[in-house]
């Protein structure tokens, strides 16, 4: 066999496998499928509820000393020394406390959603999971990572329907 011969055949045997290989490839927008989930909705309200106190009272710390330099500014032209002192000293206690609270309370807002957000994520993986299985696909592909796919080989909806339905 010449040299042209065995690379026509190499060739010819690498393009059958890429062929058959390509018939077992799918994508997901898992961005849409985590948008599109009753279970985002549901973990946004939870959250909402759980920091619901917390969070409106740092807000209305945040309106008091907002307020309370608004105040300063229009009326230190008629305040005494004293009152003058005692705002300022109002107003460095409460952004004291505001920064005391506030920052906590973002960092456990994080905290929890990326607890619920990785709850979330275990369902659309196991949804993924059991889609390939049942439709024989071989590879899954996040949409975001491909630059064209075939409409059919995107398995998004159908991840969407699976992980809808999973608790």
């Amino acid at each position: 066999m010449t040299l042209a011969k065995k690379i026509l055949a190499l060739t010819t045997g690498i393009l059958f496998s890429v062929t058959a290989w390509a018939e077992s490839i799918a994508v997901v927008d898992v961005q849409k499928v985590f948008a599109q989930l009753p279970q985002t909705a549901a973990m946004q309200q939870l959250l909402q509820k759980e920091f619901a106190g917390a969070a409106e009272e740092v807000e209305k710390l945040k309106s008091d000393i907002q307020f309370s330099m608004e105040k300063f500014q229009r009326e230190s032209m008629t305040m005494s020394q004293e009152q003058q002192e005692k705002l300022r000293t109002d107003i460095e206690n409460m952004q004291q406390s505001y920064q005391a609270k506030a920052q906590p309370l973002q960092e456990e807002i994080r905290r929890r959603q990326g607890e619920e957000r990785n709850q979330i994520m275990t369902i659309i993986k196991t949804a993924v999971d059991e889609v390939a299985a049942e439709k024989k696909i071989d590879v899954v592909f996040q949409a975001q990572s491909v630059a064209f796919v075939k409409p059919e080989k995107d398995i998004t909806g159908l991840v969407v329907e699976k992980a809808s339905k999973a608790k």
